[in-house]
Order: C-alpha cells, then structure tokens, then sequence
C-alpha cells in the first residue's frame, strides 16, 4: 500500500464510508441505500476498539479508497459479519488482499480472546453482479452460505390490504420498545442466521438509531398485543425509504398480518413524499417472506450471495 496511507476509521469518516458502501452496492446491481448513521451505529456498537478493529485507506488526494471494519458478533453469538470493501477505480493495486487479510487476522485474535472455545464464523457479501469480490473471497477460502433477496416497490401502487380479524394497525409506540424487542426475537429466534441481542445492544442499532424512521414505522395490535411490526429507516437515495425489519408474532404467522402493515407502511410513505420502499428478506426464509413481499408490489432488483469461512 505504498501509494495510499492506511489509519483507523474516524468519526468523521461516516459518511465517506458510507458513499463507499453505496458505490459498491451499485456495482453488484443494487441501490445505494446506506446512510451515515448505519456507519455510526455499527462502529459504536458493534466494533470493540475502532483503533485495533477499523481501517480506511485514502489515496493522494485524500479521498477515502477501502474501508475495512470488525465488527464483532453479540454476546453469545457465533458469526462476524465483516464489513469492506475498495473503490472500483481501485481495484486490482491488492487493496482489497491486504485488508481481507487483516480482517481475518483481527477475528481470528479477538475470538482468542473473548470466546476460544467457540465456532465462529466470518461472513461477507458480494451481489450477484459483481464478480471481482466474488473472485477475492473464494481466494480466502469463503463459500457461498446462502442467498438474499435486495426488493423494492413503489409506493404509488400500494395497494389496500385489510388486517385480519382481531387486528388493526397502529402507529409505532416507543413507550412499547421492550415488548417489540421480545416480539421481535421470538419471531426470528429459529431464522437461519439470527444473532439473538439483549434489549440495550439492539435497540442503538434499530429503534435508537439517528436512521429510525419512527413516523413510518407501524404495529399491528390484537387486543393490547403486539402482532406484528415494521420497522422503517431512512435512505441515502432520494424519495426511498429502507424497512430494515418486517416481523409477525409466532401465533399470527400465515393470516395476513405482515402484508397489512406492509401495505399501510407504503401508503404512508407515499403520503410523506417517499416513492419507493426497499428490504431485502432471505431467498429461502422458511416463513415464505419474498412471497409475502410480492403479493403488495415488492420485485426483486438483485441476489446477493453470503459467504462464510471459519474463524
């Protein structure tokens, strides 16, 4: 890395990264989605010591190159989920080599130290169609895990879905943060990748973020319970917003609950100026999610593939 200088990310570095990830996102046929705060979020919750765990690379000029962080996995949990990646323009100087590398050699000395005894795994993303990280990754030893769906729809054609009996859709509540949290981890305890966080470690990443989009967030209530949820956040692109979580309570699976608030969240979205909704669901989620997600105007704009090795 001769011709570039290499230092741990700073806070000010958010929103440069997030360009990045965005950028890179496009490359693969997706949408650039990610906001500052995402970058914020994860690097203050997630990541143990920006010093040792973070790099960015600059060029001359001082434009942000590479980004590489380590974030680690939540108490209990086996999967580090690391974050990265070079400027198109950039590829192929052995950036992302390097720090690929340097990404494995910090997982590797942070599971000796906080959980020797257990599996982990490292995993990292690559859409479709981008084959150059694709190329790198399999170069490490990673294999393809499983697949994930990007989708989006517009919110001008919303249509009108009605709860099912028993149900009505209200407007998120912070007051019921904690019962979301239980309603939320039971819902995707048993989903293949789930990483179950206490309250206070999960909620600075989704209803405590600067990203919460609390006014386009919705429940779904049977009585004075939760039934279901969506969750909205805020995107880089204009006019797009990102539901980052779409859940239903176990014992109101498969009755319609999901599609309702789905469809009452775009209208909403329509109403507020927004035009179009992105999320992205798990090809082979055993609840028939991307099913769920076609059936109020959901298409797909891209697969991505998750790859894994062991730590």
């Amino acid at each position: 890395m001769t011709d570039f200088s290499v230092r741990p990310y700073a806070a000010d570095d958010a929103a440069a990264v997030a360009e990045l990830i965005n950028l890179l996102s496009e490359a693969g046929g997706g949408h650039a989605g990610h906001v500052a705060a995402e970058i914020e979020d994860c690097v203050d919750n997630e990541v143990r010591d920006a010093a040792l765990d973070t790099r960015v690379v600059t060029d001359g000029a001082g434009r942000l190159v590479a980004v590489a962080l380590v974030p680690l996995p939540p108490e209990g949990g086996d999967r580090l989920e690391l974050i990265g990646g070079v400027h198109p323009d950039r590829r192929g100087a052995g950036l992302g080599r390097e720090l690929l590398a340097w990404q494995l050699e910090r997982a590797a000395a942070r599971h000796a130290e906080l959980a020797p005894d257990a599996p982990w795994q490292a995993q990292v993303i690559a859409g479709d169609g981008d084959p150059s990280p694709t190329r790198l990754y399999e170069r490490f030893g990673f294999t393809p895990s499983r697949y994930f769906l990007e989708m989006s729809a517009p919110t001008s054609e919303a249509p009108a879905v009605s709860p099912p009996p028993g149900v009505e859709l209200a407007p998120y509540d912070a007051a019921r943060d904690h019962e979301l949290h239980a309603v939320h981890t039971a819902a995707f305890r048993d989903l293949w990748g789930y990483q179950e966080r206490t309250f206070d470690t999960w909620a600075p990443l989704t209803v405590r973020s600067e990203a919460f989009l609390p006014e386009l967030s919705r429940f779904a209530l049977a009585g004075d319970e939760i039934a279901g949820y969506v969750l909205a956040y805020s995107s880089e692109t204009p006019g797009r917003i990102y539901i980052g979580q779409v859940g239903t309570a176990v014992s109101w699976r498969r009755k319609g609950v999901a599609g309702a608030l789905l469809a009452g969240v775009l209208g909403d979205a329509g109403r507020a100026g927004h035009t179009t909704a992105g999320l992205d669901t798990d090809a082979d989620n055993p609840t028939g999610a991307a099913g769920v997600y076609a059936k109020v105007g959901f298409v797909v704009d891209q697969r991505v593939v998750a790859f894994r090795r062991p730590v």
